[in-house]
């Protein structure tokens, strides 16, 4: 299954051919590695500073074409098309059953051939401008936005939204585009997945060859942001006539000098073990009325702004922080059995792999790792080799300070 994964350099791009015999659907993604974060660049030794919310405008308007309708294209043969944009990436796909090779030379085409002028861009601001209002109206979109203005000071990129302000979307222009466009959609810069019942390998491979047109390598590149945050407030509270608090707890991690898949692994498993729904603390919060179900944790990494997030729903956020430090501490100080590392990992290592089972979760996840510079095999390989001493020492690099944002 994993093992069957195929990892090929095409004249540059790195494809991923994933064969799953006797499954109907059929999916491809191109991710390229620039994503909302990525606003400070340097081009040709010149530092540009460019609009929040430039990666996300950009992924919209590579939909226009000149003379014809993509989406009235993708309809035609069968396909669905979309796109999204993150923290670190933006991504470009399509599933389908019937017609592959139609729907994938026109992706390819896609994101080979953009047009932009200043009549498009600018009406493009306004369909923007209503999603981004759309999200200022949603309540966990808006708490994990105001928990990462706590955590992190304002000029830092992940303080952002992905989509920018309406003030930031108003500085775009085609120049801007064009000019993102070129040096950071390229074939040294983006992968190809493809996954389902596909056997052709070769076939796939001469479709990269003969329409993708993207620069070779690029040319700019990321300027990494040095957090300077000190001196702010630990809390945020927003009113949005919600009857209960909506809340996400943040935690820095200060860890450093690790490879990215092993940092993460260790500290997902050490959050599961400590705080999943199989742990002494969920049930006792639990009991407590402290939490319900909709209780959560993840560890994020975006561009080396690594943290602990908790989040759902309570009418004492605040208890629950003071419960999060007591049992990090406990732990710190007795160490973890272990059968509690021993069936945790178990548990991860089963659910990474049922996640084979989805041509969704199989495309997403590699193009989610891809963009953080690793690909499944590698993150697989430290799931199985991960040991109790990696999950314990990740517990030294929990931030003492914590952040509560809260909706309500």
């Amino acid at each position: 299954m994993i093992d069957n994964i195929i990892y090929e350099n095409i004249n540059g791009t790195t494809l991923a051919f994933i064969p799953k015999k006797n499954y109907i659907e059929k999916q491809v993604m191109i991710c390229f590695k620039y994503g909302s974060t990525h606003n400070n660049i340097v081009i040709d030794n010149n530092n540009i500073s460019l609009p929040a919310g430039i990666a996300h405008f950009l992924e919209h308007k590579m939909f226009e074409k000149k003379d014809y309708n993509i989406f009235d294209t993708f309809n035609k043969l069968g396909g669905n098309v979309n796109a999204y944009t993150n923290f670190l990436s933006t991504t470009y796909y399509f599933n389908c059953v019937d017609n592959f090779y139609d729907n994938f030379k026109e992706l390819l085409n896609l994101v080979s051939n953009p047009h932009f002028t200043k009549e498009n861009v600018e009406k493009e601001k306004g369909i923007i401008e209503q999603e981004i209002k759309m999200y200022d109206d949603d309540p966990y979109w808006r708490v994990f936005f105001n928990l990462m203005n706590l955590m992190y000071d304002e000029n830092n990129p992940i303080t952002k939204d992905i989509a920018g302000s309406v003030e930031d979307i108003k500085k775009i222009n085609e120049d801007m585009l064009y000019e993102c466009y070129n040096n950071f959609y390229t074939k040294d810069n983006c992968i190809i997945i493809c996954c389902g019942d596909i056997d052709d390998k070769i076939k796939v491979e001469n479709y990269i060859l003969k329409n993708l047109d993207l620069n070779n390598k690029k040319t700019g590149f990321i300027q990494k942001y040095e957090d300077k945050c000190g001196g702010k407030s630990n809390y945020v509270e927003k009113k949005m006539g919600i009857n209960q608090k909506i809340f996400n707890i943040g935690f820095k991690n200060v860890e450093k000098n690790v490879t990215i898949f092993d940092k993460m692994v260790s500290n997902k498993i050490v959050l599961d073990i400590i705080f999943g729904k199989s742990s002494l603390f969920y049930e006792k919060l639990y009991k407590k009325g402290l939490i319900d179900n909709n209780f959560g944790f993840d560890f994020n990494n975006f561009n080396d702004n690594s943290s602990y997030i908790f989040s759902g729903i309570s009418k004492e956020p605040k208890e629950i922080i003071k419960y999060i430090n007591q049992e990090i501490e406990l732990f710190k100080n007795k160490g973890i059995e272990s059968k509690d590392f021993n069936r945790i990992k178990n548990k991860h290592i089963g659910g990474f792999i049922r996640k084979f089972n989805i041509i969704d979760n199989i495309v997403s996840m590699e193009a989610d790792f891809f963009s953080n510079g690793f690909n499944i095999k590698e993150y697989y390989k430290s799931i199985q080799n991960i040991s109790l001493e990696n999950v314990e020492k990740a517990l030294s690099y929990f931030e003492d300070n914590s952040y509560l944002s809260v909706i309500n």
